[in-house]
């Protein structure tokens, strides 16, 4: 076999070396087409949800929680068991909790508030009554352990859970009185009054804790505040002064703590402010003829559903623009308003009470958040007041022990 010279081994040294080279450039250009490619993909599909689902406030691909039951307080003083997800026996009790008259000053009227998402779990079950007792309810027994006397007048008073449930924090409007309540050994905390010089009642028409526990957010009516209060001491820590008579009513801060939601009844409008420091956000006039009463943030905060006091509806605004975006509307039931509203636990539904009348029954009503659309309704014998969420376990322990069987047409 001929030997090779040097000279063609060295050409055919450098003929592989170019090839080599040659085949490594293309493999990293094509490496680098191909990832080009595929960063700029993401790009064009991120903005579609955007702009095809503006009014979805909770991912779609979520499967709904119902794994839960509802405790309904009516204005009579007594607690039903409701099962909202079937038609055919939803109604699976009754207890006559307390003797309450059907007069308007003593009947249990306006609201009791579990933190939004969270499923009932506190030491006893705080009710307020609208002369100003509020009754303590063992939760298992569903009897009356205690009763506090807040206030002396008719008129608003209502209780809030604070994020962990062992505290409660009461609002009594017509005596100027907040105070908070450990709900081991129901010592009070804490207890302020808030009135002018003159002796009138700045009148707390409502109270709700912020997400971390830190505060109390009180609106004070006849005031036209809103006070940021310290829920460990009852010292006042930010202030916000609203236009004269524009009375400040009820609040309701978002899930995540940043910001708050406030109802005027004197001009039919909903502020908006950052927490904790109490910034303006931006405002929105409820439509005419709409007096806002009690709203609930969406989970993600996209969405305040504001819940009207006389109208079977709820007005969607969005948190982006603070404009109205939707109307939800709800079976017409006489009279017209809603008694509350809050988020159900799993985050998947609002649950709205439509209070409607003792004689002819209310209703509650479940929206479903993915669609914002009603997604089950729950016609009642008479009026509610409030809804505790419940576990399953829980209410069906209630039925099987301590609540009375369904009767057909009872008006409780």
């Amino acid at each position: 076999m001929k030997k090779r010279s040097k000279l063609e081994r060295g050409m055919s040294y450098k003929i592989l070396l170019l090839v080599g080279i040659v085949v490594i450039l293309l493999i990293g250009i094509g490496a680098a087409y191909i990832m080009m490619k595929s960063s700029s993909t993401p790009s064009t599909t991120s903005t579609t949800p955007s702009s095809t689902s503006t009014l979805t406030a909770v991912s779609s691909s979520s499967a709904p929680n119902n794994n839960f039951y509802l405790l309904v307080f009516t204005q009579k003083g007594i607690v039903q068991a409701i099962n909202p997800f079937t038609q055919t026996s939803n109604f699976l009790g009754f207890q006559h909790v307390v003797n309450i008259s059907t007069s308007v000053p003593q009947q249990v009227y306006y609201w009791d508030e579990v933190p939004a998402g969270e499923m009932f779990n506190a030491s006893y079950i705080v009710i307020p009554v609208n002369n100003g007792s509020v009754y303590i309810i063992n939760p298992t027994t569903l009897k009356v352990v205690e009763t506090l006397n807040v206030g002396k007048s008719v008129g608003f008073i209502g209780v809030a859970y604070s994020p962990n449930q062992q505290y409660a924090a009461i609002a009594d409007g017509p005596s100027g009185i907040v105070e908070v309540v450990n709900l081991k050994n129901l010592q009070v905390v804490w207890k302020d009054t808030f009135v002018s010089p003159t002796g009138k009642t700045y009148y707390p028409c409502d109270v709700r804790w912020t997400p971390n526990g830190e505060y109390l957010i009180v609106p004070m009516r006849f005031n036209n505040t809103v006070d940021l209060i310290s829920a460990s001491n009852g010292s006042v820590v930010k202030i916000v002064v609203a236009s004269l008579g524009s009375q400040p009513y009820m609040v309701s801060p978002n899930m995540q703590g940043t910001m708050v939601a406030v109802e005027y009844a004197g001009n039919n409008s909903v502020g908006f402010y950052s927490l904790p420091n109490l910034q303006y956000m931006g405002m929105v006039q409820m439509p005419s003829g709409v007096t806002p009463q009690r709203g609930v943030f969406t989970p993600n905060g996209q969405y305040y559903l504001e819940a009207p006091a006389n109208k079977n509806e709820v007005v969607v605004i969005s948190t982006s623009n603070f404009k109205i975006v939707q109307n939800i509307s709800l079976p017409s039931i006489n009279p017209q308003g809603l008694a509350a509203i809050g988020i159900t636990p799993g985050d998947s539904y609002a649950y709205v009470v439509i209070h409607g009348s003792v004689s002819s029954g209310g209703m509650i009503v479940l929206i479903n958040l993915q669609t914002l659309s009603v997604a089950y309704e729950v016609p009642l014998t008479t009026a509610p007041a409030f809804i505790l969420p419940v576990s399953v376990s829980t209410a069906t322990y209630l039925v099987d022990n301590v609540l009375l069987p369904p009767i057909t047409g009872l008006h409780c």
